[in-house]
């Protein structure tokens, strides 16, 4: 595949999953909260999370984080930002992205509000969580298992990948508290696939494991690492050999964490894969998609 066409859907996976995973973020940190409450700290550990600046005279409440993180087009975290970016680089790969996903892609960007009213936030997070999921289904239900299907996966599994290691090492998380935890696997799309396994009541450490550890959970860590690694080894492990490398190895230490260790574990195992997947896709900005085309 060519490169620019190789970014573009990237790019697509990439921004289509951060409409998810933002919405979950804000709907269960903020959208759900009394709207009463101030607290900066929230605010800030959000935009850090989410991957936006903070700025040193940025206003950090409640109230304006959900506003710069939702639908404010110049913040490049925001779910608006998100809903550009995949709609435009779909524009770009019509090549080898369908219609139908085209089609999804450009009628959520076109009913994107742009303002939402505090009582309508967990209305308009739900509707954001919808459009994402089906732009998914669409890929998924249609899409060859080929270099498209693959740049795509390893967009989105990267992504979450990244956003969901940033909020393990931050203060969004108190890893001693039950219901932080439980927070966090709201937070992840993760809290009804866990309660289903732990019908019979669960611990901060079952939350660990389930959120770090378990092979079969899309939501978490080891699952996504391990596609991100079989995407990479597939597309591009020649070409980045030190940074996949780099990522391995911070899969195979995430591998020695036990259910037991979990807890104790979550915030250094957060950071190490937080920092290799952002290093991954620096490298694949920087020297793949970026790289000269072959000559015809």
């Amino acid at each position: 595949m060519l490169n620019r066409l190789a970014r573009s859907v990237h790019s697509v996976g990439g921004a289509v999953e951060r409409t998810d995973v933002v919405a979950r973020l804000l709907d269960v940190h903020l959208a759900r909260r009394d709207p009463s409450s101030d607290d900066p700290g929230l605010g800030r550990d959000l935009r850090t999370v989410v991957g936006a600046a903070v700025l040193p005279d940025a206003d950090l409440s409640p109230a304006a984080t959900l506003d710069a993180l939702a639908l404010d087009r110049h913040e490049p975290a925001s779910i608006a930002a998100a809903v550009a970016v995949a709609r435009d680089d779909a524009r770009r790969a019509r090549d080898v992205v369908s219609t139908e996903l085209w089609d999804c892609l450009n009628t959520t960007r076109s009913r994107l509000p742009r303002k939402i009213v505090g009582e309508k936030a967990h209305e308009f997070l739900g509707w954001v969580r919808e459009r994402s999921a089906l732009a998914v289904g669409v890929v998924d239900g249609d899409v060859s298992r080929d270099e498209v299907w693959e740049f795509f996966t390893l967009g989105r599994s990267l992504t979450r990948l990244t956003v969901t290691a940033r909020m393990l090492a931050s203060d969004l998380l108190d890893p001693g508290s039950v219901t932080s935890w439980a927070t966090a696997l709201r937070a992840c799309g993760a809290g009804e696939a866990f309660h289903r396994e732990f019908r019979h009541g669960s611990t901060s450490a079952d939350a660990a494991a389930f959120l770090l550890l378990d092979e079969h959970s899309p939501r978490s860590l080891l699952f996504l690492a391990r596609r991100s690694e079989g995407c990479l080894d597939d597309l591009v492990g020649v070409h980045l050999a030190d940074e996949v490398r780099a990522f391995g190895a911070a899969r195979a230490e995430l591998e020695t964490v036990t259910p037991e260790t979990a807890v104790d574990a979550a915030r250094t195992a957060g950071s190490r894969l937080a920092a290799a997947a952002e290093a991954i896709t620096a490298a694949l900005d920087r020297r793949v998609f970026t790289a000269p085309e072959p000559a015809h």
